[in-house]
């Protein structure tokens, strides 16, 4: 008889333009052609990860997975709270406040951006565990393009900067003062710096690239993938009309720029370059971290860097990749074209 068991060949890195991509093919299971695929529809690469019910075996494990840690982290408070000495004893800076909203407290933002940065490994496995997919949540070559990351944020991270700082000098907030230059603020700055991005690129693996490829697995559009997610990123913000429609527009422009790059990494950079002046200015205004009411003069300074940003790095993208503006970068996962694509056989059309 014909063994037909699978085996994985060696991995090794292959050159392919600007970026390189991991050759890692299964025997037996890369069958025929395959044409690159968009982000959303990655899970097409191979028949085992196209099924109807991968999406929901991938939400059953990051249910589970959400359940595991809020379990831990639950008995961990339980501890905490019955072998702490008295709070009355314990620092006023190693204390949360009532509601996590004092931008001086470290352990507010510890809390804040700490526990939304799990979203990242739940994501990361729940696609792996559930989806049967290895790297294709984080892009199109199936891991983080830190190169791309990395030339995007040079130039976007201080864009958002001078916009901001402009902002707070023409117009600042009522309740500006200047907190003591202590360890408590030293401590502000080190966990906001640390911990930003992380809480910014597990909110986009969460609310743009999970949603993307579940549907993708079953929708070859992208838009329900983009559209669908926005209502649920809004309640995790409690603004007014005004504030939530910056809100909607955000997680628009960020949902395409998932799908047109192939992946979350500028995503991931444009929501840290969004959100890091904000934590790291936040000390000198005490109600900054309370959501609420929105001035529309607000909304159009969040709004114009932000709409201006989407289209130069899709402009980039495409010059970069050779695409058009309203085409998106493809990928094979961590397999190459050669992999996938028997030597002189024509592609067949992509799948999405």
């Amino acid at each position: 008889m014909t063994d037909t068991r699978t085996t994985e060949t060696p991995t090794t890195e292959v050159a392919t333009g600007t970026e390189s991509v991991a050759t890692a093919v299964t025997a037996g299971e890369v069958v025929g052609n395959r044409a690159p695929l968009a982000y959303h529809r990655l899970a097409h690469l191979y028949p085992r990860t196209a099924r109807w019910w991968r999406p929901f075996a991938t939400l059953g494990v990051a249910a589970g997975l959400l359940l595991a840690l809020a379990t831990v982290l639950g008995l961990v408070a339980v501890l905490v709270i019955l072998l702490a000495p008295e709070r009355a004893s314990v620092p006023a800076a190693l204390t949360p406040s009532v509601h996590l909203e004092d931008p001086r407290n470290p352990v507010d933002h510890l809390l804040n951006l700490g526990l939304l940065a799990l979203f990242i490994p739940v994501v990361v496995l729940a696609v792996r565990w559930g989806g049967g997919q290895r790297g294709t949540v984080h892009s199109v070559v199936g891991r983080f393009r830190w190169a791309m990351a990395m030339r995007a944020a040079a130039v976007v991270l201080p864009f958002y900067a001078l916009v901001f700082w402009t902002w707070m000098a023409l117009s600042p907030p009522e309740d500006l003062s200047v907190p003591p230059f202590d360890a408590s603020l030293l401590a502000v700055v080190v966990v906001v710096l640390l911990l930003t991005p992380l809480q910014c690129a597990a909110e986009e693996y969460a609310f743009r690239g999970l949603p993307m490829q579940l549907l993708g697995t079953w929708l070859r559009t992208p838009v329900v993938g983009v559209v669908l997610p926005v209502p649920l990123f809004m309640l995790g913000h409690g603004y007014d009309w005004v504030g939530q429609i910056g809100i909607v527009v955000f997680a628009l422009s960020m949902g395409f720029l998932v799908w047109k790059s192939g992946g979350l990494e500028l995503a991931v950079v444009v929501h840290t370059a969004n959100n890091l002046p904000l934590f790291l200015a936040s000390p000198l205004s005490p109600t900054s971290m309370q959501q609420g009411a929105v001035d529309p003069w607000l909304l159009l300074v969040s709004l114009t860097p932000m709409l201006a940003t989407t289209a130069a790095l899709t402009v980039w993208v495409s010059r970069t990749h050779g695409v058009g503006l309203l085409e998106p970068v493809r990928g094979y996962g961590r397999a190459s074209r050669a992999a996938l694509v028997p030597a002189g056989a024509p592609l067949s059309p992509a799948a999405g």
